[in-house]
């Protein structure tokens, strides 16, 4: 039986899969996951590379492997989304790795918690295994909500969270914009923390090192060039749950994407909340030409 779905989006980063098999593969449990590989249209020697860990894998645990046209991460998991097998749903970038542990913890916590209702659980990135990126969470070992924890408590850098397959399915997935190839992710995650909480572990089982060209440090560019997503992932920020300080942050930045996108304050206002949007236009006008013109768009 699979528990968890190791699912990992790639593009033209072949290279680094064999690093990533090594730490799945050196787990201290070799039992209920599976890997999938969601190739979005790599043009490199990634297939080749699959076949190879593949017939080195023999067996050992199941690897699947799907090529898709590019479209961008979020669509690369949607199809991962689509096919897990697993109760819960585990996204490893390509370039990064798991600590030995990582699936033996990830099982032994949610045998304690998966008749809570949970919709999944938080864990720890580190640089290394000592290492945390950003904060960690209030407390460990608590049962919360993912929005008070992240956003209203200030709980800044990447995280490794496991999510319930069956929750990501339920919501849809990610929302896809014609010609945009991002958008947060945090826009499901919110989604589906509106009606569950999650289990908290001050605990690392992932380790990213931040590489050139990657989405981290591609940075607010990208962004900008995926205004209709980020928009949508705005208002997604701006709901009743978050305090007034990130709703008004995320009101100006709504309004950003918005002009990037060339909409007009008429349909910019036509937005559910029209009042606290009409109330930071002219700030948010401001940065939106500051912006332009710093990164030259």
């Amino acid at each position: 039986m699979i528990t968890v779905s190791i699912v990992t989006a790639t593009y033209n980063r072949g290279h680094f899969l064999p690093l990533l098999y090594d730490s799945i593969r050196n787990q201290d449990i070799i039992t209920a996951f599976e890997w999938l590989i969601i190739d979005d249209g790599s043009t490199d020697d990634t297939l080749s590379v699959v076949e190879k860990i593949k017939k080195q894998n023999n067996g050992l645990f199941p690897i699947r492997y799907y090529h898709k046209s590019n479209g961008g991460k979020h669509t690369a998991i949607n199809l991962g989304i689509k096919e897990a097998l697993g109760e819960l749903f585990f996204i490893v970038d390509s370039d990064d790795i798991l600590t030995a542990n990582a699936i033996e913890t990830i099982l032994n916590d949610w045998e304690r918690v998966r008749n809570k209702g949970l919709c999944g659980i938080g864990y720890l990135r580190g640089y290394s295994e000592e290492d945390i990126i950003g904060a960690s969470y209030s407390k460990d070992g608590f049962i919360g909500n993912f929005i008070d924890e992240r956003f209203n408590k200030d709980i800044s850098g990447d995280k490794a969270e496991v999510w319930v397959t069956q929750y990501l399915r339920e919501y849809g997935g990610f929302p896809v914009f014609d010609g945009e190839r991002f958008i947060s992710e945090s826009v499901l995650w919110i989604k589906i923390s509106r009606s569950h909480d999650m289990l908290f572990r001050n605990k690392i089982i992932y380790i990213t090192e931040y590489l050139e060209g990657g989405l981290s440090q591609v940075g607010r560019t990208l962004r900008f060039k995926c205004p209709q997503g980020m928009a949508y992932g705005s208002l997604e920020t701006m709901s009743k749950e978050f305090s007034l300080k990130i709703r008004i942050k995320e009101a100006l930045l709504y309004i950003v994407y918005s002009k990037f996108g060339g909409i007009g304050l008429k349909n910019i206002l036509k937005c559910p909340y029209p009042l606290l949007v009409l109330f930071v236009y002219l700030p948010g006008l401001l940065l939106f030409h500051y912006w332009k013109r710093k990164y030259k768009m």
